[in-house]
């Protein structure tokens, strides 16, 4: 016994779930971006261009597919603060580093607000360890005297977040003013010549 038509139904709807499933991740991404903690699972279903029942299907509650959207933007940190601490050039990759985590906190709203209101328990574990690893590059950085060495990474961590922050409250999420506010953030951690000495 012989099918003409190789592709088995279950292969086709297997084929479909999977395409499906990523339609749905693309499509959150974007929504949760653009909208932070206040997106919603028809936002995300509207962006995927299917009904809010395929959603729910992948994943069974806001909150899972928040996570999963969560633990792809955290990677992407991840692998960012390991880039920055790898570089034999402190300096290089301490501004690689701010550059690059500023203009994605301006420009990705839930990055922002995970990161500002703590309020996604599954992503404390690993936003505690980025923490801890950013920290570690700002020492790093100082020891290397790339950044004044009066200030504590909590200094740059609020000014990094506060500035952001009010960037996507002011509107001003273009690239000139993303480069103008660096430039003023690496200005203000930048060593005094002759008092950080």
């Amino acid at each position: 016994m012989y099918c003409n038509d190789p592709v088995m139904p279950s292969e086709t709807r297997r084929s479909d779930a999977r395409r499906n499933h990523e339609r749905v991740v693309r499509a959150a991404i974007e929504v949760f971006s653009e909208l932070g903690l206040s997106a919603t699972v028809p936002d995300v279903a509207a962006r995927a261009g299917v009904g809010k029942a395929t959603v729910y299907r992948n994943f069974p509650s806001r909150d899972e597919l928040l996570t999963a959207v969560m633990e792809r933007q955290l990677q992407w940190f991840e692998n960012l603060v390991q880039s920055a601490l790898a570089d034999p050039d402190p300096a290089a990759g301490f501004q690689h580093l701010i550059i690059s985590w500023f203009d994605r906190i301006v420009t990705n709203r839930l990055l922002q607000d995970v990161m500002r209101t703590r309020t996604l328990p599954s992503a404390e574990l690993q936003l505690d360890h980025l923490i801890a690893r950013v920290d570690q590059m700002i020492v790093h950085a100082q020891k290397a005297g790339a950044v004044r060495v009066d200030v504590t990474p909590g200094d740059l961590r609020t000014m990094v977040s506060g500035v952001a922050q009010r960037l996507v409250e002011t509107g001003q999420q273009d690239l000139e003013s993303r480069r103008r506010f660096t430039r003023l953030i690496f200005d203000a951690f930048r060593p005094r010549v002759g008092l950080d000495e």
